[in-house]
């Protein structure tokens, strides 16, 4: 199986494989773990693991291995199949033993890197090691994992930092969080961007890019880097028989480039006109429904984070329209209540639900016909699986990326450390997948008097939160 195929199967693009020893290499002595206890927003809590230094930052592990210094130049690397792979023949790693070097010579190359002035960064995607409800301090998988690590320290030889991403947070890949905390940590010194380099194997590769390889399970490391702004390279560009073999293995060549596979923000072609019309459309609507002395029930139709409810309260809520939307009351009875009580009395209602299908809209053009309501559609026609996620994770991760965007106060970076916001709420995938399965476009035999269609126009509250909507997610 290859390395790529493995790590596909691997939940949520996250790095599982825990240390391993070379074949014939006697496995380091383990010596006992420090009581690990998650710390309140605002604090960290040192422990030491086998000679790793490790502290939380929210939901990010740092470890620090044989005393890191600042460096202008940063030489990062994902950990899971990029530095190391599972060594077993299985799909996951069974111990803090089952690893090996992605290639015999890292250790060396890594301490060459490190001799040439370059700060070594490893960043890691891990879901799955928050500890369960049951557990007390480190779950058995963390402290695999924490095990694997010294083990892998020991041999690389080489002073390092670690973050482990494990929470779908900003600091996940492929958002940009966890560089701006390995700056952070940087003692104060600038980080030359364009001078230093990062090397992961989730690049969106195709099958077949090399004989018998699958394609690759994500292109996260790719769009990571594309979010920071450094030059990206493959494991296997960087870990040849020729760069292996020098003794100033920096600065490397000029990368290959590979076409990005995710949703692209900037790819996306806008129509600024298309709100004016949509909304001078309704507001007919409503005109005409209120010189016919009656109620008009406009009903949205799209995925959760499309931007509904934004374009209700920015464009219809001024117009006079009550906002109905089950996520505030609940229930879909309290949802059929409130607009048979707007309608009675000739009101304008928005429902602003997912109204996916013809059974979730019926009853609310039910309620509309017994009133003698005009009832109209609006389908948000932009949202796309890949849009309407990027939405979600981008209103999710907003306050934590505008907190690292914002370079007024440097003064004092390890202060910032510790008041790293808490990232928002985020749209269970399953919501996605469940709208558009039942995803129905709705018509005019359905009982609406038109359907008008929504092309998505973001609207931000600054500049900067337009800059950050356009990186990947």
């Amino acid at each position: 199986m290859s390395n790529s195929s493995r790590k596909r199967t691997m939940h949520d693009d996250s790095d599982h494989t825990t240390s391993t020893r070379s074949k014939g290499n006697k496995a380091p002595k383990q010596q006992s773990l420090g009581t690990f206890f998650s710390t309140k927003k605002g604090k960290t809590n040192d422990t030491m693991t086998d000679d790793v230094q490790w502290r939380e930052i929210g939901n990010t592990w740092i470890g620090k291995w044989g005393s890191p210094t600042a460096a202008s130049k940063f030489a990062a690397f994902d950990l899971d199949f990029t530095l190391v792979n599972v060594a077993g023949k299985g799909r996951f790693p069974r111990n803090s033993d089952d690893w090996r070097f992605f290639h015999p010579d890292i250790p060396q190359v890594l301490r060459r890197m490190h001799k040439q002035g370059y700060r070594i960064i490893i960043l890691s995607n891990q879901n799955g090691l928050r500890p369960g409800k049951k557990d007390v301090g480190l779950s058995k998988k963390a402290t695999e994992y924490r095990l694997k690590i010294s083990k892998i320290a020991k041999q690389l030889d080489v002073p390092f930092t670690i973050l482990a991403a494990i929470a779908k947070d900003h600091m996940r890949k492929p958002s940009p969080g966890m560089w701006h905390l390995a700056r952070m940590e940087n003692e104060g010194v600038d980080v030359d961007v364009e001078n230093s380099f990062f090397v992961g194997d989730a690049a969106g590769r195709p099958a077949g890019w090399k004989t018998g390889v699958a394609a690759d399970f994500s292109d996260s490391d790719l769009a990571f880097a594309l979010n920071v702004g450094v030059p990206f390279y493959t494991p296997e560009e960087v870990f040849t028989a020729e760069l292996c073999a020098k003794e100033e293995p920096l600065p490397l060549p000029a990368p290959q480039m590979w076409p990005i596979s995710r949703f692209a923000p900037k790819s996306l072609a806008l129509n600024r006109d298309a709100h004016t019309k949509l909304i001078e459309a309704i507001a007919q609507h409503a005109r005409a429904a209120k010189e016919a002395d009656r109620g008009l029930a406009v009903m949205l139709v799209g995925p959760p984070a499309c931007g509904k409810s934004t374009f209700a309260r920015t464009h219809l809520v001024p117009l006079g329209f009550e906002r109905v939307n089950m996520d505030e009351l609940a229930t879909r009875k309290k949802c059929h209540d409130a607009v048979r009580q707007t309608l009675k009395l000739n009101g304008n209602v928005v429902i602003d639900n997912t109204n996916p299908d013809a059974s979730a809209r019926t009853p609310f053009i039910d309620i509309a016909n017994e009133n003698g309501a005009t009832c109209v559609a609006i389908v948000f026609e932009h949202a796309t699986r890949d849009l309407a996620m990027h939405n979600n994770n981008f209103r999710a991760q907003l306050v934590q990326a505008r907190y690292f965007a914002d370079k007024s106060d440097e003064s004092s970076l390890q202060k910032r450390l510790l008041n790293v916001p808490e990232c928002g709420d985020r749209v269970p995938e399953v919501a996605y997948h469940s709208f558009f399965k039942r995803m129905e476009a709705p018509g005019t035999l359905e009982g609406f008097a038109e359907v008008l269609y929504h092309s998505f126009v973001p609207e931000f509250e600054s500049a900067d939160d337009e800059l950050l909507w356009h990186r990947y997610y």
